[in-house]
């Protein structure tokens, strides 16, 4: 988890200076994309990080919502009417994946491929490209739904059937 924190409190100087450097060379529009873009890719590796960790902690389990809720208060501002970010959908995303990562900490016997789609589809949302409309995200975004949903009915029922009874 430290490594996920560090990358964090090192993508904001690394925006700023991506935003100087490319606002000097180009124009401030330039240096706003490269600016969210390296705060974009900071995030997206810190929750790629907390994939790999052996043994979860409580607040690994609550950082991609928090990392969804703080990437969408920045980005919603600077894509409103263009279409290019949709808040409810990362929100969403950040939400189900620390959904799948609290049943994850609370059953260390669940494998890791359960995460594999939420995490993509979280990368996905908290990217700042889109396909104009928001069918795209939505669509993403219920698929995550069923697979979380699959996800906690498969892994409840193998719990209750590994269960002994007691006769």
């Amino acid at each position: 988890m430290w490594k996920s924190v560090v990358l964090i409190f090192l993508a904001f100087p690394l925006s700023i200076t991506a935003w100087i450097v490319f606002w000097a060379g180009d124009n401030w529009r330039a240096g706003l994309v490269a600016g969210a873009s390296t705060l974009a890719l900071c995030l997206i590796a810190a929750t790629v990080l907390l994939f790999f960790v052996k043994k979860l902690s409580l607040a690994d389990v609550f950082l991609p919502l928090v990392f969804s809720i703080i990437w969408s208060v920045i980005l919603t501002p600077l894509s409103l009417g263009t279409e290019i970010f949709t808040a409810p959908a990362a929100i969403g995303s950040g939400f189900l994946l620390t959904l799948c990562l609290w049943r994850f900490y609370h059953d260390n016997g669940i494998g890791r491929y359960w995460l594999i789609f939420p995490v993509i589809v979280y990368v996905y949302e908290m990217l700042p490209v889109n396909i104009p409309g928001p069918f795209d995200d939505y669509f993403c975004f219920a698929g995550d739904v069923a697979s979380t949903i699959l996800f906690f009915a498969v892994t409840s029922g193998r719990k209750e059937l590994s269960v002994p009874s007691r006769r």
